[in-house]
């Protein structure tokens, strides 16, 4: 009995001897032959989708913020509750560290001497900084303390780089300026050809101005 208990137990758990394979049975794989995919398959033999392990009610991770972002908007709140002082502290830690909104707004600030004494060479400094990193309105404040003399000598080559710059951002009337310089000549680089090209590009985005210039001397 007990020999017969131990063959049927063998089959049971199908523990194959020499003698129960017929020579067209495969030879079983070894252990170490077996895949990481077999190891890993779900009950129904089929490979579990990309992912499947993750926890669904994982909280997300927060979005990343910009360097200076905490101090830019303290610094905006702020402003906003007549605060200028703290505004302009915090808006000097954020563009410190290269915030480029917070750059424009000191340069506003010492432009117009909110919570500092006027300062245009610093404002244009602080302008440049925003300008630098593609920052629209920078770039034309850039321009006009340029054309202005504003902290600064009057270097209109310079203000022309700048507003073209902001032109090619689609501002219309960075665009306008342009078609008028180099319409004019004003910055000693008179071409009817680069006036024409932003004169028209700025009547197709609306300026009514343009499209007079346009009609009157083209």
């Amino acid at each position: 009995m007990l020999r017969d208990y131990v063959t049927k137990g063998l089959q049971f758990l199908q523990i194959p001897g020499k003698s129960s394979r017929t020579p067209q049975e495969p030879e079983p794989p070894k252990p170490s032959q077996v895949s990481e995919e077999a190891e890993i398959s779900s009950p129904s033999g089929e490979t579990p989708a990309e992912g499947w392990d993750d926890d669904p009610f994982a909280e997300p991770l927060p979005p990343e913020r910009a360097p200076g972002q905490d101090d830019y908007e303290a610094g905006i709140l702020a402003y906003r509750e007549k605060r200028p002082e703290e505004a302009l502290a915090a808006l000097l830690r954020a563009a410190e560290v290269g915030h480029m909104e917070a750059q424009f707004l000191c340069g506003h600030m010492y432009q117009n001497g909110i919570a500092a004494e006027k300062n245009c060479r610093a404002a244009l400094s602080w302008y440049k900084r925003a300008a630098k990193q593609g920052f629209l309105r920078a770039q034309i404040a850039c321009g006009a303390m340029y054309e202005e003399g504003a902290g600064t000598e009057i270097y209109l080559k310079r203000a022309l780089s700048w507003y073209e710059q902001a032109a090619k951002q689609g501002d219309v009337g960075a665009q306008l300026k342009c078609g008028r310089m180099y319409h004019s000549g004003r910055a000693e680089t008179r071409n009817p050809k680069k006036a024409r090209y932003w004169l028209e590009i700025a009547a197709r985005n609306g300026s009514e101005e343009a499209k007079q210039i346009l009609l009157e001397r083209f």
